[in-house]
């Protein structure tokens, strides 16, 4: 039974209502979603428009953008219902490091869930649970806080950032110096504290808050 914090989608093709009203949400085009998804945007187009049809999309693509978006693959087909909290504008998805790097999600959060960000932010934002101790120490964070991260924040020295290199998912704080642009971790112990900035390297936005305006 559907209840009033549920939201259901009765279309012969929900995925397509449910994934236009996500990406509405997040006030992101199809090519913003195939950048962070890892989903071509033609095949996105096609999801949208083919609002008459049965078919549904693979489970691979499924998963690819439910993670950005926050929810579930189930949620995303209209198996499984969505919490309105997911389509206010207070609320921000909680993201997974797996849609980062593509490896087992090692975290403790399910997907499917959002959290309220208690500070001004764009609807791209999402949030992540901190994993491992290359950001601990001095004005740092502990394993399994939250941190919220908004992309539309603009790239400043000594920000916390979240970044996608060929080797996975990143957490570091940016430094700009005369020498050029790095990522440093808080952790003085960790192996390979400072990781130039290349352009392998994908920046996917700012913390802005973590039980605190960062």
């Amino acid at each position: 039974m559907t209840t009033a914090m549920e939201a259901t989608f009765l279309g012969q093709n929900p995925v397509a209502e449910i994934l236009e009203a996500l990406m509405d949400k997040h006030s992101l085009n199809q090519t913003d979603l195939a950048h962070r998804s890892g989903v071509s945007q033609p095949a996105i187009n096609r999801i949208l428009k083919e609002r008459n049809k049965a078919k549904k999309p693979r489970r691979e693509t499924l998963e690819k953008i439910s993670g950005v978006l926050g929810v579930t693959p189930e949620q995303l087909t209209g198996q499984d219902p969505i919490s309105v909290r997911l389509f206010d504008k207070g609320a921000v998805p909680i993201g997974r490091w797996e849609t980062l790097t593509h490896v087992p999600y090692s975290g403790d959060m399910p997907p499917g869930q959002a959290l309220i960000c208690p500070i001004p932010h764009s609807d791209m934002c999402f949030a992540l649970p901190v994993i491992g101790e290359a950001m601990v120490g001095e004005d740092g964070y502990r394993e399994g806080e939250v941190i919220f991260v908004d992309p539309a924040v603009k790239l400043t020295h000594g920000c916390d950032v979240v970044a996608v290199s060929p080797k996975g998912g990143l957490f570091r704080r940016f430094v700009e110096t005369p020498e050029g642009q790095f990522l440093k971790t808080l952790n003085p112990c960790w192996p390979n504290p400072i990781l130039p900035l290349t352009s392998e390297i994908i920046l996917m936005g700012t913390v802005i808050f973590s039980g605190r305006i960062r």
